[in-house]
């Protein structure tokens, strides 16, 4: 896993984020300001550089914190819960990279063993009752994340997201790009033929994947030149 890390830089990263969360639409400034505080990364980074390119699970992780805000916890809480997640039960530094987590209006939890832990209260046990409160958290809008998990060194790591029907992103492939789901067809190669004119169901024919995979890899590079403009 460690050889394929994917390649993202923070303006592209907050593209992406901004397409699956528009209620909330986190720009380059927010994903820049999260990394560099140190939501992320648990230590802040020097002032004086410019730019950080993320990695996959920089990315997943940036996901998370988006639904943990949309869910109406504060940065300082998610710093707080990230780093209890990493020192005290994962011992991994991308956390929020791993299994899901559950929230309820107050406290956010991490499932271990069949039970429930509050990693806002530093591992306090959940009643029973409480679980009948929880949701596991989803992916703001329209359900759940839609991660791909494998496990690796005991541990069950997303290695790859589908932000979009018909499109995944997997650090194996074309570095983390974009791509049509099942293929290694890169959604940004669909698009500048579309933009030269070529039509869907040439693109798709040439390709051999179904209209709808064409047609969406075009809404999504559409969407993303929006953002960009």
């Amino acid at each position: 896993m460690s050889n394929y890390v994917g390649i993202y830089q923070m303006a592209e990263a907050s593209r992406y984020l901004s397409i699956t969360a528009p209620k909330t639409k986190p720009g380059y400034p927010t994903v820049r300001r999260w990394v560099r505080s140190g939501v992320l990364l648990n230590s802040e980074l020097d002032r004086k550089e410019v730019e950080v390119v993320l990695s996959f699970e920089d990315l997943i992780s940036l996901r998370m914190i988006v639904a943990l805000r949309l869910a109406g916890f504060s940065l300082q809480h998610i710093r707080k819960v990230h780093l209890w997640l990493q020192n005290e039960v994962t011992h991994y530094p991308r956390p929020f990279a791993l299994r899901d987590l559950w929230v309820s209006t107050t406290d956010v939890f991490v499932r271990m063993e069949g039970a429930f832990l509050s990693a806002s209260r530093q591992g306090q046990f959940a009643l029973e009752f409480i679980k009948d409160w929880l949701r596991e958290l989803r992916r703001p809008d329209t359900g759940p994340l839609d991660l791909t998990f494998e496990k690796f060194d005991g541990k069950e790591r997303a290695i790859a997201w589908s932000p979009h029907a018909h499109i995944a992103l997997n650090p194996k492939i074309q570095f983390g790009s974009p791509c049509i789901s099942g293929t290694r067809i890169p959604t940004y190669s669909v698009w500048g033929m579309h933009r030269a004119g070529t039509p869907e169901i040439t693109i798709a024919n040439d390709y051999k994947v179904p209209v709808d995979a064409v047609k969406a890899a075009i809404d999504w590079e559409q969407k993303i030149d929006r953002l960009a403009a």
